[in-house]
This record gives structure tokens, C-alpha cells and sequence, in this order.
């Protein structure tokens, strides 16, 4: 029993290790060195070994929950929600970390979804927070008298969409590509003047070059005295350590 336990417990504190380190690095610098994952997979993957040798996990449940993670994530990746390095870290948690440790002893049994499955679902559940912050704050700038949207034109919808996802920053703030840009510039054709304006943009992937956008800014740098719409972001990252963390509290729900 304390070995079954011990090997549930090690890989969780190894992986929440290793996504604590890399959020830290996608937070500060947004990117994270394909070394961590050199390092990283090889160990999960010789614990996800040890763990099925030993009989303490099926190997159905880890081909279960890796099918998972690798399915979430290229889906996620092509559709351009998730970024190349969030997908290596929903793998690596697919891989690592297949049965979720423990705090208390089921009463009946002991049952529950792939701990990558869980992750997933309590991330995008804790990344809704962001947008009621940015409303909340959108909605003390227009109290205050700022305007948030200027010279484009926008339906309701839309303007109520953008209360919830995106700042007016000043230009120079992009620089720390902290900020996904919503909004960029068109040259009108011929007929129309051929005058650079504003254009909304609607979505951008994760894996977007941003530097293009931020280019395009800063050439029609007069078009923004009041700054910019851009979506501040937080990695996805940080979303999935803190879910991560909390994912042994979940099996509370499977006594």
C-alpha cells in the first residue's frame, strides 16, 4: 500500500515541479526551452514505466490517459487556442502523471478521469476569471470618463464581446509581447483614397508571429494616440500549474 501510494505521489509532485518551472519561464519571457522537455519526458516516461512494471497502474489507463492528452492537444494546437509548448505540457501530463494521488482513502473504491483530462477542464474553468477582471476593469475606465472603442465601427455584440477580452494600452506596451493585438490597420484601395484605418481583429492564434502586428502598429503609430486595443494574456501555462495543484482535492468527489 505504501509503495501504490508513494508511486502516485512522485510523479505528481514532479510534474507540478516541472510545470511550475515552466509557467514561471512562459510568464516572464513567453517561451519555453525545448530542453525542459528533454529532460522532463524521458523521467515521466521512466516513472510511468516503474509504475506499470510494479502492476501499481494499468497499462490501459496510461494508454487512456496519453491518448487524451495527445488528442486534446493537437486539436487544440491546429485550431490555434493552444500554443506548441502548452500541447508538450498537457503530453508530458498525459504521460507522467496517469491516476490522480490521493489525500484521503476511498470509501468505495477509487475511480476518477485521467488526471490530463482534469487539468484541462479546471484550467479553462479558472482562465474564464480573466475576462470578468478585464470587465470589471474596462467597466472603472468608462466610468472614468475613457473611451474604449474609437473609430471603428462595431456592432453591440461586439463591443460587449471586447468589454470582456481587451485593454486600450498605450503602443509602447507591446513590446513585452504581453498583449495579443485586436485590432490592426488596413490600406484602403484606390477608389476609396488608399488611407491606411483601423480594422478589428477578431482572433488571433497562439502561435501567431506578433511582431508582424506590432510592426504594422508602430508604422501607423499616429492612427493610436490614445493606445491601442490589445487582450492582455496570461500563459496557459500558469493556468494548468495552479489546476495541477489542485487536482488531488478532485478525487474528494469520487469517495
Amino acid at each position: 500500500m505504501m509503495l501504490s501510494v508513494l508511486f502516485m505521489w512522485v510523479p505528481f509532485i514532479f510534474s507540478l515541479s516541472v510545470l511550475g518551472y515552466v509557467s514561471v519561464s512562459d510568464f516572464k519571457t513567453r517561451t519555453v526551452s525545448n530542453l525542459v522537455w528533454l529532460f522532463a519526458y524521458p523521467i515521466g516516461c521512466a516513472m510511468t514505466l516503474v509504475s506499470v512494471v510494479f502492476n501499481l497502474v494499468g497499462t490501459s489507463v496510461v494508454l487512456v490517459s496519453l491518448v487524451c492528452s495527445m488528442f486534446l492537444g493537437l486539436v487544440l494546437f491546429f485550431s490555434g487556442f493552444y500554443g506548441s509548448a502548452d500541447v508538450k505540457a498537457l503530453i508530458f501530463i498525459g504521460l507522467t502523471l496517469s491516476v490522480v494521488p490521493f489525500i484521503f482513502t476511498p470509501i468505495i473504491g477509487f475511480f476518477t478521469l485521467p488526471p490530463v483530462l482534469l487539468v484541462f477542464c479546471l484550467s479553462t474553468i479558472l482562465s474564464l476569471m480573466w475576462p470578468l477582471s478585464i470587465f470589471v476593469l474596462n467597466l472603472a475606465d468608462l466610468g472614468k470618463g475613457k473611451s474604449l472603442f474609437e473609430e471603428i465601427q462595431l456592432t453591440l455584440r461586439q463591443k460587449l464581446w471586447l468589454l470582456f477580452t481587451v485593454r486600450r494600452i498605450p503602443l509602447i506596451k507591446f513590446e513585452g509581447l504581453r498583449y495579443f493585438p485586436a485590432e490592426t490597420v488596413v490600406i484602403a484601395c484606390e477608389e476609396e483614397g488608399g488611407k491606411p484605418a483601423k480594422k478589428l481583429l477578431r482572433f488571433v492564434k497562439a502561435e501567431t508571429n506578433l511582431q508582424k502586428y506590432l510592426d504594422t502598429l508602430k508604422e501607423h503609430s499616429k492612427l493610436y494616440p490614445n493606445g491601442v486595443l490589445a487582450s492582455p494574456t496570461i500563459p496557459t501555462m500558469v493556468f494548468f500549474t495552479i489546476a495541477l495543484a489542485l487536482v488531488p482535492v478532485m478525487n474528494l468527489f469520487s469517495l
